[in-house]
Order: C-alpha cells, then sequence, then structure tokens
C-alpha cells in the first residue's frame, strides 16, 4: 500500500472513530446518570476514546515517515483529500481489525470479571469479531 493510501485510510478510520465517539456521547446524554446503562455506555466511550488516540498516535507516525521521505528527496504526497478512498472505504484491514481483537481479549483478561469494563470489552470484542468475518468475507470475495 502506498504512503498516500497508508494516510488516507488512517485519517478515513480516525473520522469514522471521532464520528462514533460523538454518537455514543450522545445518546449518553439521554440516559439517567449513575444509571448502569449510562455507566456502561460511559465505559464504552473511554474505551473507544483511548482506542481513537492510539489511532492518532499511528497517524502521526505516519506523518512523521512521510516527513523523512520529503526530506530524503522523495517527492511530495498530494493531501489527504486528493488521494481517492478505498472501493470499501470505512472498512480496516483485517490485520488491524485482528491486533485490535487480540489487545480486548488480553484486556478483557484483565478486567474484574462482570465489571462495567468487562462487559464494554466483551460487547466491543463482540464487534471486532463480526468486524473480522465481514473484513475475511469480503477479501475472500476479492480473491475469487
Amino acid at each position: 500500500m502506498a504512503q498516500a493510501d497508508r494516510l488516507r485510510h488512517a485519517s478515513d478510520a480516525l473520522l469514522a472513530a471521532l464520528e462514533q465517539l460523538a454518537a455514543l456521547e450522545h445518546e449518553k446524554r439521554t440516559l439517567t446518570p449513575g444509571s448502569d446503562p449510562f455507566v456502561e455506555l460511559a465505559t464504552r466511550i473511554d474505551l473507544l476514546a483511548r482506542q481513537i488516540l492510539e489511532q492518532s498516535g499511528r497517524e502521526r507516525h505516519l506523518a512523521e515517515a512521510t516527513a523523512e521521505q520529503r526530506r530524503s528527496g522523495a517527492p511530495p504526497e498530494r493531501p489527504i483529500e486528493a488521494t481517492p478512498a478505498a472501493p470499501d472505504a470505512g472498512s480496516r484491514a483485517i490485520h488491524d481489525v485482528l491486533a485490535d481483537w487480540r489487545d480486548a481479549e488480553r484486556r478483557l483478561a484483565d478486567a474484574p470479571p462482570g465489571s462495567p469494563e468487562a462487559r464494554a470489552l466483551e460487547a466491543r470484542i463482540d464487534a471486532l469479531r463480526e468486524e473480522y468475518r465481514v473484513a475475511h468475507e469480503a477479501a475472500r470475495d476479492r480473491s475469487e
């Protein structure tokens, strides 16, 4: 994958996660503070915010690598906005989904059983399992 494509993918993923975070935060505002659903949603928001922070760090590393390439004489990359989105924009690379799934399972192993954090991680693992299934099927369909 070309550097411009990696930057576009990282930016698209970050924007999608931020949109999801905003939607969850708006949903939380409709719930009764202190209720179980409020606490569970706050936990999900916290986990997503942490993932966004990790994603932004990965994007910064891509930006730094691009800057290093420019200092080495490589031609400038076009702006992210000018880089076409992949046909399946919005979906992540299967290895990224798998890495997040494994990370969530490790964190679940450390979470107190039955805690709001554990329940949120279980929901995250279910979502990642489904995202992995969809990505796997899409990769299989592209190869056929």
